[in-house]
C-alpha cells in the first residue's frame, strides 16, 4: 500500500492520516498505547490503513447505491418495452 498519498498530523502519541473521497475529508487515526514505545512510521502505516478502510467502505456503499439505481431504471425500461411490444402486436 502506498502511504505517501496521505497527509499526516501528529499530536503526542496520536497519528492522523488525512485524505479525501468525493470532495470530503476522511481521517484515519492511530494512537499508541501508553505502555508501548511510540513509532511514527508504524503510526503512519496504521492510520493510513484505517483511512483507506473508511474510503473503501464509502466506495462500496456508493457502488451499491448506483447499482440499485441502475436496477430500478432497468426495471422501468423493461416495463416500457413490454408495454410497447404489446401495443405493437
Amino acid at each position: 500500500m502506498e502511504y505517501s498519498k496521505y497527509k499526516y498530523a501528529q499530536t503526542g502519541n496520536k497519528v492522523i492520516a488525512i485524505s479525501t473521497y468525493a470532495g470530503r475529508t476522511v481521517k484515519g487515526v492511530a494512537k499508541a498505547d501508553p505502555r508501548d514505545a511510540f513509532s511514527l512510521e508504524d503510526g503512519k502505516k496504521l492510520a493510513a490503513a484505517r483511512c483507506n478502510a473508511k474510503i473503501a467502505t464509502k466506495r462500496t456503499k456508493n457502488a451499491e447505491a448506483q447499482l440499485n439505481k441502475a436496477k430500478a431504471a432497468l426495471k422501468l425500461a423493461e416495463a416500457r418495452y413490454n408495454k410497447m411490444t404489446a401495443y405493437f402486436n
